[in-house]
């Protein structure tokens, strides 16, 4: 299935623009991935490309026209997500974001990969463009940013795209804390502390982590989800936070994060399986065309039960030719 992108024009309606709440998109309770062991850090060679007439130029690659999805399985709504990994130009990023937007793409999560391009950045200068996607920072680290101020810029690309962002937690990996030579032995601490505190400033609520002053910005409900692989992180998860972004799994220890993460109440679950559309296949990915991809996608929901179906992109492809073939698989999950 070939699918692309509409131009957008200033004059034409938007997309009906909606706070997808908590509660409208399934997030549970009062209230993330750590980098991908499989991703391709090798730079992303930019080509480029003839821009046949009526395409939108995404920096110096092509996307073609995105028809609009249809949804996913009928007899229960599974929300759909990419991972994106920031290492090349940021507006190739934005624009990235504006495509799944207009694709009809539930979700896009943001790595935070410490002095790679700031994802926190990326989702506010796409939040002004896009109408309808959740955008979420998957994950980053209370070791490198403090929570409270964390909070604070996660509120403002909230109140910028009224009501879409969400903040993914994690201890975090070698790709963002290997270049300060940061490290702790009790990420279990760590991540609590951070949504403890990220969830005194949403609410404006005074506590032994924070003395909300006068200038504070006013309360927004930002769901909170916890990215790790391990049992704690994941039980810790199902106690404290809205849901789970899982990602970077091999088949066999998926169940066990799972089971960790639903284990005290129920949260949402994000499943995030990495995708080689153009690499070859091993323990921490999937590879083929979109219809190997979709029937693996589609193995995955049936067996997990999960609230969202995700694809992580970890090829060393143009970012657009990913976004391409990520929303060409959703689509064919429709058919």
């Amino acid at each position: 299935m070939r699918v692309g992108l509409p131009e957008r024009r200033q004059h034409e309606p938007s997309l009906q623009r909606r706070s997808d709440s908590i509660a409208r998109d399934g997030f549970h309770g009062r209230h993330p991935a750590v980098g991908h062991p499989n991703v391709d850090q090798r730079a992303v060679t930019q080509t480029t490309a003839t821009q046949p007439k009526g395409t939108r130029r995404i920096d110096r690659h092509v996307a073609l026209l995105f028809t609009r999805m249809v949804p996913l399985w009928n007899r229960r709504r599974v929300r759909t997500a990419v991972w994106i990994y920031p290492n090349v130009r940021a507006s190739t990023i934005v624009d990235a974001i504006v495509a799944l937007d207009d694709a009809g793409v539930d979700e896009v999560w943001i790595a935070d990969e410490g002095v790679a391009r700031e994802p926190f950045t990326l989702l506010a200068a796409a939040a002004r463009e896009t109408t309808r996607i959740r955008l979420a920072v998957g994950i980053t680290s209370p070791l490198l940013r403090h929570p409270g101020a964390v909070a604070s810029t996660a509120m403002t690309i909230d109140e910028l795209s009224e009501g879409r962002m969400t903040l993914g937690w994690g201890v975090g990996g070698h790709e963002s804390l290997g270049p300060f030579s940061l490290s702790t032995d009790k990420p279990v601490a760590v991540v609590r502390d951070a949504i403890r505190t990220a969830a005194d400033v949403f609410a404006g609520r005074p506590s032994d982590l924070y003395t909300a002053p006068e200038h504070a910005a006013p309360p927004r409900a930002v769901p909170q989800f916890v990215g790790a692989r391990g049992p704690q992180l994941n039980r810790l998860a199902s106690r404290v936070a809205d849901g789970v972004f899982l990602s970077g799994f091999t088949p066999d220890n998926v169940g066990v994060a799972l089971h960790a993460a639903r284990s005290i109440r129920p949260i949402h679950v994000n499943l995030c399986l990495s995708v080689r559309y153009g690499g070859v296949a091993d323990d921490w990915s999937i590879a083929g065309d979109e219809d190997v991809v979709a029937r693996r996608l589609r193995e995955a929901v049936d067996k997990h039960r999960p609230d969202t179906i995700g694809i992580a992109l970890v090829d060393r492809d143009p970012l657009p030719l990913m976004i391409e073939r990520a929303v060409s698989t959703f689509a064919t999950l429709g058919d």
